[in-house]
């Protein structure tokens, strides 16, 4: 093996079509993502696993596949053509002004109120910063976060949970009970426990970080866990079920803020004893937030004191 430095012996393109390769699991599909042909993608992936001095991916016909040390060279070469993206971003700030592209990641409980919000905020304020919004789970969200694919994840966390990131805490988020206007829960002034778990209830699916909280909730009031036909984490179906039914939906208390107002949700008077991270937003430490990114960020903040100051 050569014992010259290895970015020495590999190219920037032979980087791309190992990404790509990753991607597609087949090499001509590979070499159609990066616009090259085949032959010449054959090539760099030869001259790439010489100059890695490894096997870098096993072929069958099923397809490629990289092996442990082609997803190692990935991993990292996927860190390096997202600082590129970053530095051409920051390149074209200098000419041209406030613009950027931005990917975001969401957990569902940041989506439907602040995150929308911040985004409003920032195409006022930064109209040529152009966004991906993507939700997902808190696992394959940190993956792509540490992988390159997003700049920033908004959610629920603590600090310090993993020292390769950075995390920002925003607001404290309150859950409150919400029914249909018109519920019979609504008529009673003090509900119990009693009366609550009389209703089904939509929870968050187990694995969602917001389950295990709920559950000992439930442990500590020394109830059972309530009916739960449906389980989701979308707030177009929580929404659409707490309207049309008699479902009892334990959401973050802004989330239902708006409903509140028009009349169509009501709050029952209460109150959860539930212990949950704040609202925060996170991003890897070693890959410092873009100007478009930092511009999201103090949107985020922005919004955050406003919902944090807001009663229903």
């Amino acid at each position: 093996m050569s014992t010259s430095p290895l970015h020495h012996r590999i190219r920037l393109s032979q980087l791309r079509l190992l990404v790509a390769l990753s991607d597609t699991g087949s090499l001509q599909r590979a070499a159609e993502a990066i616009h090259v042909t085949q032959p010449a993608a054959t090539k760099a992936l030869q001259q790439l696993e010489q100059g890695s001095g490894e096997v870098l991916v096993q072929r069958s016909g099923m397809g490629s596949v990289l092996t442990p040390q082609g997803e190692i060279l990935c991993r990292r070469a996927r860190l390096v053509l997202a600082e590129l993206q970053d530095a051409e971003e920051e390149l074209g700030l200098w000419h041209s002004g406030a613009a950027g592209h931005i990917t975001i990641g969401t957990l569902p409980v940041s989506t439907p109120h602040l995150v929308p919000l911040a985004l409003s905020q920032l195409l006022q304020a930064a109209p040529r910063i152009t966004t991906t919004v993507l939700e997902g789970n808190s696992d394959a969200m940190f993956r792509d976060l540490k992988a390159g694919g997003i700049d920033l994840l908004v959610g629920r966390f603590y600090a310090g949970q993993d020292k390769e990131l950075r995390t920002e805490a925003l607001y404290e988020s309150v859950f409150r009970l919400g029914v249909r206007t018109g519920h019979p829960l609504t008529t009673l002034s003090h509900p119990g426990w009693s009366d609550v778990l009389a209703y089904p209830w939509i929870l968050p699916p187990t694995g969602v970080r917001t389950r295990p909280a709920l559950e000992d909730m439930f442990r500590r009031a020394l109830v059972g866990t309530p009916k739960t036909p449906v389980e989701s984490t979308s707030y177009l179906v929580m929404r659409s079920l707490m309207f049309n039914s008699d479902i009892v939906c334990p959401m973050p208390v802004e989330v239902f803020q708006d409903d509140v107002k028009l009349g169509l949700t009501q709050l029952l008077p209460f109150a959860l004893d539930l212990t949950l991270p704040p609202i925060s937003v996170v991003w890897l430490g070693k890959r410092l937030p873009t100007p478009a990114a930092r511009a999201f960020i103090e949107q985020l903040r922005l919004v955050s004191r406003r919902i944090a100051t807001t009663t229903v």
